[in-house]
């Protein structure tokens, strides 16, 4: 009961939650180093091969806490989707490198079948040779057929010349694989097209069943679900954030044209000064030079009054 209690805390508040705040070595967060970033966007793939050929990196050292996944889901910002989106890409390139190693022992198993058949072609007996040959060009005449049958729009007919076409062709393979069987050891068997296995074509049933609920198997299986899903959702987050960029330069944007109308009434209230500036400047000098002739004025009609009393006087005389 007490550790199903401190679970469910740990859960919610984390497991440093009762450690004094200037004594944790640092705030516990989903993006923090010590933390696993698979297990927050798909799962933890290093318990996917524990104790098989595939166990290469060990068990995971990063912390899984439920709280950190359940923080990383509640956080809804755009930094969380850019950081989602980087976690992504790291578990995707890590899932492709995986299967990087079922591809190259499926490309060596087909190199080995076809060079291995190339080199038992030419010892093929003439009776065996002659049968393949013969089966092909029935094939090829059923094919012709079903085409020309399509064509004039006589579907059954055609349908089941392709029917007899496949089941032909199935017993060419058949042929070939009674008497390459047992000289090509190459064909004795195939590979798994998840898991890279070797598996007998002559395998029982219960072989089989074993061998897909198997640890590999099934951890291959699982990373090819899981990539399907992590490409989906990094379209999606790619989407998102182009959205959000867009939107973020279209409010740079109005931002710009905010602050270019700001400066552009800042402009024109200056020069608006500058321009009643002048106007008074000009007012000014208008009004001395009105001043300065009104006393110009006074000055000749004084000189004038002057001159008529002077006249007066020498009148007199």
């Amino acid at each position: 009961m007490c550790d199903d209690s401190r679970y469910i805390l740990d859960e919610l508040f984390g497991k440093e939650r009762n450690v004094v705040a200037s004594k944790r070595k640092n705030d516990a967060h989903y993006w923090n180093e010590d933390v696993c970033k698979n297990i927050l966007v798909s799962k933890c793939f290093n318990d996917l091969w524990k104790h098989t050929k595939y166990d290469h990196e060990g068990e995971c050292s990063k912390r899984h806490d439920q709280f950190f996944i359940n923080e990383f889901n509640c956080d809804r910002s755009i930094k969380k989707q850019q950081r989602e989106k980087k976690y992504i890409e790291e578990a995707i390139a890590y899932i492709q490198d995986k299967l990087k190693e079922v591809d190259k022992i499926l490309t060596k198993h087909e190199e080995q079948v076809e060079q291995s058949s190339k080199l038992q072609v030419a010892d093929r007996p003439k009776e065996i040779q002659d049968r393949l040959d013969n089966m092909e060009r029935q094939i090829n005449l059923l094919t012709d057929q079903s085409e020309k049958m399509g064509e004039q729009g006589k579907i059954e007919e055609s349908e089941r010349l392709i029917m007899e076409a496949d089941n032909l062709k199935k017993a060419r393979e058949d042929v070939l694989l009674a008497y390459e069987g047992t000289n090509n050891p190459f064909k004795t068997y195939k590979i798994c097209e998840v898991c890279g296995a070797r598996q007998s074509l002559y395998e029982t049933e219960n072989k089989v069943k074993t061998h897909l609920d198997g640890r590999i198997h099934q951890g291959f299986s699982t990373i090819r679900v899981e990539l399907q899903k992590l490409q989906q959702r990094r379209l999606q987050l790619e989407k998102i954030l182009e959205e959000e960029a867009r939107k973020q330069e279209f409010k740079e944007d109005i931002a710009k044209d905010v602050q270019m109308d700001k400066e552009k009434l800042i402009k024109d209230k200056k020069e608006k000064e500058k321009e009643r500036s002048r106007s008074r400047d000009n007012s000014k000098e208008k009004s001395k030079k009105k001043s300065s002739k009104k006393k110009k004025d006074k000055e000749k009609d004084k000189d004038r009054s002057k001159s008529r009393k002077h006249n007066k006087k020498h009148h007199k005389h």
